[in-house]
């Protein structure tokens, strides 16, 4: 929700008040919905904060599947990118989100997965990455227990979706 809705508000209940012509009843309908605004600005926050950070774990954990799959081991990267779409679309598929931020989170996603792989070329996957990396396990094994039901329920609606993006993130990673 935008502050300057908040502001003003805020500034009309003041001059209200300061004008001394106001009814009770008014004001008290003001207040409660101004609180539920803020309550619910702070909730879709919320909500939006949730999804970013699945989708930046997504991203690492992809990452460094890319990097076992740089390495040979195509299998490696297959479970992973399972694993972190799995999480990843669980909650994307169980919020209301709007486009834009999903839009958001998909570039989040995709800029950890380079961060990932950049870290591997320029020899860079120090011990404070694999930290990273094995956070976003857990984080992920997480989002999957507590998805579970969402997985379960619409499975076949994005196990198409799940599986044509790790097929063009495999022919991105053989182009080289």
């Amino acid at each position: 929700m935008d502050n300057s809705i908040f502001l003003y508000i805020s500034f009309n209940i003041i001059l209200l008040i300061k004008k001394r012509s106001f009814d009770l009843r008014i004001v008290t309908s003001i207040i409660s919905v101004f609180i539920a605004l803020l309550f619910l600005g702070s909730f879709a926050k919320a909500q939006t904060e949730k999804l970013d950070n699945l989708a930046a774990c997504a991203g690492v954990v992809i990452g460094n599947g890319a990097v076992d799959f740089y390495l040979g081991d195509e299998q490696s990267f297959d479970v992973a990118a399972n694993i972190a779409y799995s999480a990843y679309l669980s909650e994307v598929f169980s919020g209301g989100y709007q486009q834009d931020d999903l839009q958001v989170a998909d570039q989040i996603l995709g800029g950890n997965v380079d961060k990932i792989i950049n870290a591997h070329n320029s020899e860079n996957f120090t011990a404070d990455v694999y930290e990273e990396v094995v956070a976003c396990y857990r984080a992920l094994s997480k989002q999957l227990m507590d998805g579970a039901e969402t997985i379960i329920n619409n499975q076949s609606k994005w196990n198409e979706l799940k599986n044509t993006s790790i097929e063009t993130l495999k022919r991105m990673l053989r182009a080289g």
